[in-house]
């Protein structure tokens, strides 16, 4: 289904694209949840309440919904939309309400099919279900021979099953290893990072991301805290990719407690 918005750009709910209406290449992306949440509003444009919010959007969705992550993507569209001149493309009608800006021009590009008439039935035909005659039919009496042929397909059964689960929980034990964490000087935040990411990214970038993901979840450095952050690789080439980044108390000899775990599902650097 695709939208024309103030008539700036066509967004497209089949893949969250962003396209300008004289171009025939999207201009930007939005995440997965960010698309999903601008399309339940462009199909309700009254007044609704954050529970039912996210209830449809994530609940329905298998994920795990709360109000930050509900603001989180919030603000990530209004953000957007305001780089093409769009400010408050869903606005907070009261304490708990939300509703698609009404100021907006939304038109739908793409009409759906309307559903096919059921075919009554004749109204002078009576259907009548009546049960298909079964022949009764007494089973034969197993043989000496069966029941002790049945024996042993089912103990062959067994023994194959069994030696599966041995071989399979064989190839299953490997060596377990710990992640190395390595300490990162950057400005007045403790920052860690295992040696597999720093080897795949350089320092410079790795800390210009974390700073960016920081400031966009309003995260402050404080003494006696520390973060952990991760990202794949796909951000190396500016692509959309996955970001996960826990933001951790340290207490006395341990050094991750009361930790918030905060992720993106896609991120674009």
């Amino acid at each position: 289904m695709r939208y024309n918005i103030n008539a700036r750009f066509i967004y497209d709910a089949s893949d969250g694209t962003l396209t300008l209406p004289d171009s025939n290449e999207p201009d930007s992306q939005l995440s997965i949840t960010a698309s999903a949440l601008l399309y339940f509003f462009l199909r309700n444009t009254g007044i609704i309440s954050r529970e039912e919010v996210l209830k449809k959007v994530w609940d329905d969705n298998g994920l795990t919904s709360s109000n930050s992550n509900l603001n989180q993507y919030l603000s990530m569209l209004r953000k957007t939309f305001r780089h093409y001149g769009i400010d408050n493309i869903i606005v907070t009608v009261s304490r708990g309400y939300l509703q698609l800006n009404p100021d907006v021009s939304i038109e739908a590009l793409d009409e759906l099919p309307p559903p096919l008439p059921e075919s009554p039935a004749p109204a002078d035909v009576e259907i009548i279900a009546e049960p298909l005659p079964v022949e009764e039919q007494k089973p034969l009496p197993r043989t000496g021979h069966a029941r002790g042929t049945c024996w042993y397909m089912a103990g062959a059964c067994l023994l194959t099953i069994s030696l599966l689960l041995v071989i399979f929980s064989w190839v299953g034990i490997g060596e377990s290893r710990p992640i190395t964490l390595t300490l990162i000087s950057h400005s007045q935040c403790e920052l860690l990072a295992s040696d597999e990411m720093l080897r795949s990214v350089s320092a410079d970038a790795y800390g210009k991301n974390f700073d960016e993901v920081r400031q966009r979840l309003n995260v402050a450095c404080k003494p006696g805290e520390r973060f952990l952050f991760f990202y794949g690789d796909r951000l190396e080439t500016n692509g959309l990719g996955r970001v996960f980044l826990a933001h951790c108390a340290m207490h006395e000899d341990n050094p991750f407690s009361y930790c918030d775990n905060y992720f993106y599902y896609s991120w674009k650097p």
